[in-house]
């Protein structure tokens, strides 16, 4: 019976998270809660949710997470990486929820840090290779409220790189991306080596091939 639940568990989630749409007109692949791409593993059991937003994913924190066939910025030499997310308040102090390539080496990764008020801030992370084109993308004074919707993203080109919170910006580096990120997996909701489970709903995801301005972002 156990087994059977977690498989109806398993499809459920394969027809929730993260829908594959590569035929969008501006090249974008787009994640949501419509169809899935390859899931390789699902971790725990991320329940699938009803929010004023649509359907999404809560994963509690402890156990819960996804991993994806396949790198989406693969290809990419300027990329915007959006996500929908909401974190959850009194939990572990890191937060990290998508990972992006490789275990080790090229990646990115979107994480956040949640402040014993209840407040959290975004770090973003882009690893290159060369220490020099590894970039740490967090301002802790830049803080928000637990328990509410936001789009997260990161905007990579050879310009540089730059976070934004619902389109207000958050940091910039002037290190250029170098479409560094090619193989490897893509985790939803923990780090690839299963540390800092994510407490929280993720709703949306979406790639775009190029550096998008702020009033082409996802919105709320």
């Amino acid at each position: 019976m156990k087994d059977i639940r977690l498989l109806v568990l398993f499809a459920s989630l394969l027809a929730l998270l993260l829908c594959v749409s590569c035929g969008r007109n501006d090249g974008s692949i787009e994640w949501s809660a419509s169809h899935a791409p390859n899931v390789l593993k699902c971790f725990g059991e991320p329940q699938k949710v009803s929010t004023q937003l649509g359907e999404a994913v809560h994963f509690d924190g402890e156990d819960d997470g996804l991993f994806l066939e396949g790198v989406p910025v693969a290809g990419m030499k300027e990329i915007t990486v959006e996500m929908v997310f909401r974190q959850e308040p009194s939990t572990h102090f890191e937060q990290r929820f998508m990972h992006m390539g490789e275990f080790a080496g090229n990646r990115i990764m979107f994480e956040s840090r949640v402040n014993p008020d209840s407040t959290w801030y975004f770090d973003a992370y882009i690893h290159q290779g060369e220490p020099e084109y590894n970039v740490v993308l967090i301002d802790p004074t830049l803080t928000h409220p637990c328990g509410e919707w936001y789009v997260l993203t990161l905007v990579a080109s050879e310009s540089g790189m730059t976070t934004y919170v619902n389109g207000v910006q958050q940091y910039h580096s002037d290190v250029p991306y170098l479409g560094a990120v090619n193989e490897g997996l893509t985790s939803i909701g923990v780090r690839q080596n299963l540390v800092c489970w994510f407490n929280g709903d993720i709703l949306r995801l979406r790639v775009t091939p190029r550096a998008l301005t702020p009033a082409e972002f996802l919105q709320l």
